[in-house]
């Protein structure tokens, strides 16, 4: 779930992202916890746990060729002088002046009065003229989508099916806090390297999210509580509450890996979404929206988490050993994680939950995950 209804824009993200483990006691549960208790071995018994409730470019300075020719004809007197301009020489060139005496020859014949003819003054040829027209081409219009249109259409869906990575499970339990701080790490290493390819590929800008592993109660800028793991787009931070996990994981280790597995890949999504856009663009939806309009929006966003969540653990299924018990146990949790009254139906019910997270499994394609153009009844 996202911490918080604000956040930045898609590549423009608040202070360093986080990493460790705040300690504290064991949380004492003022909003629902994310799940009521885990399925005891073999098999999963269905009947309860929602997710938690969420609130609302050096400049040149290359040298100019430079050549000037200069010449000066003196026709009186015959004086001429040229001078050259060289371009990289220490200063002008100058040719000396030459000075020529004109001399006038005697006549050997009588002088003839001359016969003035009148000149005669002949126009220039008139010039042709060349008309050149220019082509303007106005710029293209700048074509403005709406905020819902944009997460319909979001070039996210159309960046394929995700690749593995051959994200393997860590060895280390989830027996406390420091243990439950290296297994989320380690499942975040893997995040790290699935989706920064469809990140771009969609348009957005991928930078890593921050991790927080915590127990007790948690302060941040998106907000405050306990019991519940969410993501701040703020400080573009994941906070993991280990408490509750760390028990089912001493109920039933198997779940409680499945578990940490599965909320670890959900609130990644969410950083997923203020990356490529689609979280900041939810907010102005929900700016204007009513309660029950606003529930809805939420409920887009949270399914749309848990569906691309699943594409990833789709697409490690082998690798991760999503197999066998391990695979009831998945199954088990995407299919009872929801809405439960009397807390708010802003996630979705565990019906809608389980389809669109058994769906994305097996698709491995963020193509699936178009909340936002699904029916109400889809959302619900």
């Amino acid at each position: 779930m996202s911490g918080n209804q604000w956040g930045p824009g898609p590549g423009q993200f608040g202070p360093p992202p986080q990493q460790g483990y705040q300690g504290g006691p064991p949380p004492q549960y003022s909003v629902p916890p994310q799940y009521y208790a885990p399925p005891p071995p073999p098999g999963p018994q269905y009947g309860w746990g929602p997710l938690p409730p969420q609130p609302p470019r050096k400049k040149s300075g290359g040298t100019a060729l430079l050549v000037v020719a200069l010449l000066a004809v003196v026709a009186a007197g015959g004086v001429f002088l040229v001078v050259k301009l060289t371009q990289g020489g220490d200063g002008p060139a100058a040719t000396a002046p030459v000075a020529r005496e004109s001399v006038t020859p005697e006549p050997t014949t009588p002088s003839v009065p001359a016969t003035t003819v009148p000149s005669k003054t002949v126009a220039p040829p008139p010039r042709a003229t060349t008309t050149t027209t220019t082509k303007v081409t106005p710029p293209k219009p700048v074509q403005t989508v709406s905020t819902a249109t944009f997460n319909a259409t979001h070039r996210l869906y159309k960046t394929g099916a995700m690749r593995t990575v051959n994200c393997k499970q860590a060895r280390t339990g989830l027996g406390n806090g420091s243990q439950s701080l290296a297994y989320f790490k380690a499942i975040k290493t893997c995040l790290d390297r699935a989706w920064p390819k469809q990140v771009a590929a969609s348009g957005g800008r991928y930078r890593s999210p921050g991790l927080i592993v915590w127990g007790g109660s948690v302060t941040t800028p998106c907000g405050s509580g306990v019991g519940r793991s969410f993501y701040c787009p703020t400080t573009h931070t994941i906070y993991m509450e280990s408490p509750s996990i760390v028990t089912f994981y001493k109920q039933n280790p198997t779940f409680g890996r499945m578990v940490g597995t599965f909320t670890m890949a959900h609130e990644y999504a969410h950083a997923v979404q203020w990356m490529t856009g689609l979280g900041v663009a939810y907010e102005k939806l929900r700016y204007d929206a009513s309660a029950a309009g606003a529930l809805q929006l939420s409920r887009r966003l949270e399914l749309q988490a848990s569906c691309l969540g699943n594409v990833f653990l789709g697409a490690n299924r082998g690798s991760y050993g999503i197999t066998g018990y391990a695979y009831q146990m998945w199954l088990y949790d995407v299919n009872n994680s929801g809405d439960r009254p009397p807390y708010p139906r802003d996630h979705g019910s565990t019906t809608n939950h389980g389809a669109w997270s058994r769906a994305a499994f097996q698709s491995r394609n963020p193509a699936g995950c178009n909340t936002w153009s699904a029916s109400p009844a889809r959302v619900s």
